[in-house]
């Protein structure tokens, strides 16, 4: 990472990191910080940020099986995944003053997170960092539909064995969401200040779980925002 100065009207630092561990789980990631001071009295801050990560052993959940197969991890089998995951996120800040005793500030952050889970298999050892893959090491699994029209799965731990069948939902997702205020500060006199503040969220989620930019953030703006509005006041009592 560098920096340039930022005593300038315009500065920016780009970053990036990358990250493994034993089990080949990784994440990298990437962005940028840029700030300019187009005037005195006005400060504009970007912050976009790229991640992209792969986990070996995400939990996905436990099911209760009295069956003796399910004896060592206590009768329940702790189901994981592979979870490869890319999320993006644009912080953007404005401040703005206009006078001394008026200023305003706002801040607005469009959030994008896809996953997609892979090679499920279960826990199989307490005390140790061993799985076994179903369809693979240990039984099958077959995906399918449940009767909400659900992708789902249905995994059959010990295949022709006295073990009982069971099926989660695909855990798979594409969520994005987006977070935004507005403060409007009045100071109408020395001490004392009126608080204007807006606030706005969106929330939301698609069934395609490969990360398109362009899709998923303009996805956010077609969804129904909640707004708040507030104002708070400060009042200072003179001794």
């Amino acid at each position: 990472a560098f920096w340039t100065d930022s005593r300038k009207k315009f500065w920016y630092n780009p970053y990036a990191s990358y990250n493994s561990s034993a089990d080949d789980s990784w994440s990298a990631s990437g962005g940028l910080w840029l700030e300019t001071r187009p005037a005195t009295n006005v400060r504009l801050t970007f912050n976009p940020n790229y991640n992209k990560s792969h986990g070996e052993a995400q939990f996905v959940r436990a099911e209760a099986d009295a069956d003796p197969s399910a004896a060592p991890t206590y009768n329940v089998r702790y189901v994981f995944a592979d979870l490869d995951q890319t999320t993006f996120v644009f912080e953007t800040r404005v401040e703005y003053t206009f006078t001394s005793r008026l200023s305003l500030q706002a801040y607005v952050q469009p959030f994008v997170a896809v996953g997609r889970y892979n090679q499920f298999k279960e826990f199989t050892t307490p005390g140790a960092y061993e799985f076994a893959e179903y369809g693979q090491d240990r039984g099958t699994i077959t995906p399918g539909t449940n009767a909400s029209g659900q992708s789902n799965y249905t995994v059959d731990p010990d295949g022709a064995g006295s073990a009982a069948s069971f099926a989660f939902r695909n855990p798979n997702f594409n969520d994005h969401s987006l977070r935004g205020n507005a403060v409007l500060r009045w100071e109408y006199r020395p001490g004392s200040a009126l608080f204007f503040v807006w606030q706005q969220e969106r929330f939301g989620s698609q069934r395609d779980f490969s990360f398109d930019a362009n899709r998923d953030v303009s996805a956010i703006f077609r969804e129904r925002p909640t707004n708040v509005f507030m104002i708070k006041a400060a009042y200072w009592l003179s001794k």
